[in-house]
């Protein structure tokens, strides 16, 4: 028999097994994204993920071309995020940064 008191255990325990859930399904999502699929992700355009791909995300790193598809690492992109959050927004893309780096070894005599 189930006491009175008892009953808003049930409760707080059906809260807790839904959080559990939740967390559970965050854990088991999809790693590779389509450019469809992270625009949704990140609530940018298709046009800003293809920008972002020619102009900020590295290939190998964020992004893998396999069977003409472009594929973008989840993993890499939520990490991309953060790093967002704990630099101003001046900073220099890392393609940027490899251009250079390219452009002045290729001017050494």
């Amino acid at each position: 028999m189930i006491e009175m008191e008892n009953i808003n255990l049930i409760k707080e325990m059906a809260k807790d097994i839904e959080l559990i859930k939740k967390s559970l399904m965050r854990q088991t999502e999809k790693r590779w994204l389509t450019v469809k699929e992270l625009a949704q992700y990140l609530g940018y355009s298709k046009d800003h993920i293809y920008h972002l791909k020619e102009e900020t995300f590295l290939e190998d790193i964020h992004f893998y071309k396999k069977t003409g598809k472009i594929l973008f690492d989840r993993v890499a992109i939520d990490s991309w995020v953060l790093e967002g959050f704990r630099t101003n927004d001046t900073r220099k893309s890392r393609r940027q940064i490899v251009d250079n780096v390219l452009s002045s070894i290729n001017k050494i005599p």
